[in-house]
Protein backbone atom coordinates (compact mmCIF):
# COMPACT_ATOMS: atom_id res chain seq x y z
CA UNK A 1 0.00 0.00 0.00
CA UNK A 2 1.63 3.37 -1.06
CA UNK A 3 1.53 5.99 1.37
CA UNK A 4 0.88 9.51 1.01
CA UNK A 5 3.19 12.23 0.31
CA UNK A 6 5.27 13.23 3.76
CA UNK A 7 3.84 10.18 5.56
CA UNK A 8 6.06 7.71 7.55
CA UNK A 9 5.79 4.36 7.86
CA UNK A 10 5.13 3.08 11.31
CA UNK A 11 6.42 -0.50 12.21
CA UNK A 12 3.78 -2.92 14.03
CA UNK A 13 5.47 -4.88 16.95
CA UNK A 14 4.31 -8.08 18.15
CA UNK A 15 5.85 -10.82 20.10
CA UNK A 16 5.00 -14.53 19.19
CA UNK A 17 4.42 -16.79 21.97
CA UNK A 18 2.94 -20.23 22.13
CA UNK A 19 1.70 -22.07 24.75
CA UNK A 20 3.09 -25.61 25.66
CA UNK A 21 2.34 -27.65 29.02
CA UNK A 22 0.71 -25.04 30.39
CA UNK A 23 3.56 -22.07 30.19
CA UNK A 24 4.72 -19.56 27.56
CA UNK A 25 7.14 -20.62 25.42
CA UNK A 26 9.94 -18.77 23.18
CA UNK A 27 10.33 -21.48 20.81
CA UNK A 28 7.34 -23.23 18.33
CA UNK A 29 7.64 -26.01 17.07
CA UNK A 30 4.68 -24.47 14.78
CA UNK A 31 7.62 -21.88 13.83
CA UNK A 32 9.63 -24.56 13.10
CA UNK A 33 7.00 -26.53 10.34
CA UNK A 34 6.15 -22.84 9.01
CA UNK A 35 10.06 -22.33 7.98
CA UNK A 36 9.86 -25.73 6.55
CA UNK A 37 6.46 -24.69 4.26
CA UNK A 38 8.23 -21.67 3.28
CA UNK A 39 11.17 -23.46 2.07
CA UNK A 40 9.36 -26.00 -0.13
CA UNK A 41 7.63 -22.80 -1.78
CA UNK A 42 11.39 -21.42 -3.32
CA UNK A 43 11.62 -22.85 -6.38
CA UNK A 44 14.63 -21.24 -9.03
CA UNK A 45 18.19 -20.76 -9.12
CA UNK A 46 21.49 -21.05 -7.04
CA UNK A 47 19.98 -17.76 -4.67
CA UNK A 48 17.10 -20.06 -4.09
CA UNK A 49 19.23 -23.11 -3.33
CA UNK A 50 20.66 -21.09 -0.31
CA UNK A 51 17.77 -19.81 0.78
CA UNK A 52 16.14 -23.34 0.88
CA UNK A 53 19.31 -24.55 3.31
CA UNK A 54 19.40 -21.26 5.15
CA UNK A 55 15.32 -22.11 5.75
CA UNK A 56 16.18 -25.46 6.41
CA UNK A 57 18.75 -25.24 9.00
CA UNK A 58 16.88 -22.48 11.01
CA UNK A 59 14.11 -24.54 11.02
CA UNK A 60 16.17 -27.23 12.78
CA UNK A 61 17.58 -24.78 15.27
CA UNK A 62 14.42 -24.12 16.22
CA UNK A 63 12.37 -26.89 16.24
CA UNK A 64 15.56 -28.49 18.64
CA UNK A 65 15.39 -25.26 20.81
CA UNK A 66 11.40 -25.18 21.24
CA UNK A 67 11.38 -29.09 21.96
CA UNK A 68 14.83 -28.22 24.45
CA UNK A 69 12.90 -25.34 26.35
CA UNK A 70 9.89 -27.97 26.77
CA UNK A 71 12.01 -29.99 28.85
CA UNK A 72 13.37 -27.19 31.06
CA UNK A 73 16.19 -25.47 29.59
CA UNK A 74 16.51 -22.01 30.36
CA UNK A 75 16.15 -19.72 27.66
CA UNK A 76 19.65 -18.28 28.49
CA UNK A 77 21.32 -21.48 27.94
CA UNK A 78 19.31 -21.69 24.30
CA UNK A 79 20.25 -18.38 23.43
CA UNK A 80 24.22 -19.42 24.51
CA UNK A 81 24.19 -22.14 22.39
CA UNK A 82 23.10 -19.66 19.33
CA UNK A 83 23.10 -20.77 15.86
CA UNK A 84 24.91 -24.15 16.99
CA UNK A 85 22.84 -26.81 16.35
CA UNK A 86 25.58 -29.54 16.74
CA UNK A 87 25.60 -28.47 20.48
CA UNK A 88 21.70 -28.53 20.92
CA UNK A 89 22.00 -32.16 19.21
CA UNK A 90 24.00 -33.32 21.98
CA UNK A 91 21.31 -31.43 24.68
CA UNK A 92 18.58 -33.12 23.01
CA UNK A 93 20.33 -36.44 23.36
CA UNK A 94 21.20 -35.97 26.66
CA UNK A 95 17.71 -35.87 27.79
CA UNK A 96 15.93 -38.68 28.51
CA UNK A 97 12.37 -40.71 27.18
CA UNK A 98 10.07 -40.65 30.49
CA UNK A 99 8.50 -43.54 29.00
CA UNK A 100 11.27 -46.05 28.80
CA UNK A 101 13.98 -44.35 30.51
CA UNK A 102 16.45 -44.23 27.90
CA UNK A 103 18.56 -41.54 26.53
CA UNK A 104 17.16 -39.68 23.50
CA UNK A 105 20.71 -40.10 21.69
CA UNK A 106 17.99 -41.83 18.69
CA UNK A 107 17.78 -38.70 17.16
CA UNK A 108 21.51 -39.03 15.84
CA UNK A 109 20.55 -42.41 13.97
CA UNK A 110 17.05 -41.16 12.47
CA UNK A 111 17.07 -41.77 8.88
CA UNK A 112 16.77 -38.66 6.12
CA UNK A 113 18.38 -40.37 3.22
CA UNK A 114 17.36 -44.13 3.00
CA UNK A 115 20.59 -46.17 1.55
CA UNK A 116 23.28 -43.20 2.35
CA UNK A 117 26.07 -43.96 5.14
CA UNK A 118 25.60 -39.83 5.40
CA UNK A 119 21.83 -39.69 5.28
CA UNK A 120 21.09 -39.53 9.32
CA UNK A 121 20.27 -36.46 11.14
CA UNK A 122 23.50 -36.95 13.14
CA UNK A 123 25.61 -37.13 9.90
CA UNK A 124 23.86 -34.11 8.38
CA UNK A 125 23.87 -31.89 11.42
CA UNK A 126 27.00 -32.47 13.17
CA UNK A 127 29.13 -35.14 11.50
CA UNK A 128 30.01 -33.00 8.66
CA UNK A 129 29.47 -29.41 10.26
CA UNK A 130 33.36 -28.90 9.86
CA UNK A 131 33.25 -29.72 6.13
CA UNK A 132 30.20 -27.38 5.31
CA UNK A 133 29.62 -23.48 5.02
CA UNK A 134 28.99 -22.79 8.35
CA UNK A 135 25.97 -21.47 9.15
CA UNK A 136 24.09 -18.81 9.56
CA UNK A 137 26.86 -16.61 7.99
CA UNK A 138 28.49 -18.61 5.69
CA UNK A 139 25.07 -20.07 4.17
CA UNK A 140 23.70 -16.01 4.14
CA UNK A 141 26.84 -14.44 2.14
CA UNK A 142 29.69 -15.40 -0.06
CA UNK A 143 29.71 -16.52 -3.57
CA UNK A 144 30.16 -20.30 -2.49
CA UNK A 145 27.88 -22.50 -0.31
CA UNK A 146 29.75 -26.18 0.25
CA UNK A 147 27.13 -27.84 1.92
CA UNK A 148 24.78 -30.82 1.56
CA UNK A 149 22.26 -30.41 -0.74
CA UNK A 150 19.41 -27.93 0.09
CA UNK A 151 16.89 -30.89 -0.54
CA UNK A 152 18.60 -33.21 1.82
CA UNK A 153 19.01 -30.27 4.24
CA UNK A 154 14.92 -29.70 4.01
CA UNK A 155 14.22 -33.46 4.31
CA UNK A 156 16.45 -33.30 7.36
CA UNK A 157 14.14 -30.39 8.40
CA UNK A 158 11.30 -32.07 8.26
CA UNK A 159 12.14 -35.27 10.66
CA UNK A 160 13.71 -33.42 13.02
CA UNK A 161 10.76 -31.30 13.50
CA UNK A 162 8.65 -34.36 13.53
CA UNK A 163 10.89 -36.15 15.86
CA UNK A 164 10.82 -32.86 18.10
CA UNK A 165 6.65 -33.25 17.91
CA UNK A 166 6.32 -36.76 18.30
CA UNK A 167 8.32 -36.66 21.88
CA UNK A 168 7.73 -33.06 22.59
CA UNK A 169 6.08 -34.67 26.05
CA UNK A 170 7.84 -38.07 26.43
CA UNK A 171 11.41 -36.34 27.25
CA UNK A 172 12.39 -35.33 30.62
CA UNK A 173 16.10 -33.36 31.41
CA UNK A 174 18.32 -35.07 33.20
CA UNK A 175 20.25 -32.58 35.60
CA UNK A 176 24.02 -33.68 34.99
CA UNK A 177 25.52 -35.36 38.49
Amino acid sequence: MPFAKGAKATPTYFRARTWALGSEMEYSLEFGRRLIEAAENVHGGEEADRTVLYLSLLACEISLKALLESVGFDIGHLSRRSHRIHLLIDDVANCQFIDTGDLATQIRARTVVHGSANGTVGALLTQGVSECSKYPNGIRYGEIVVHFPPSVMLMCARVVNDWCGQNFENLRRVEAN
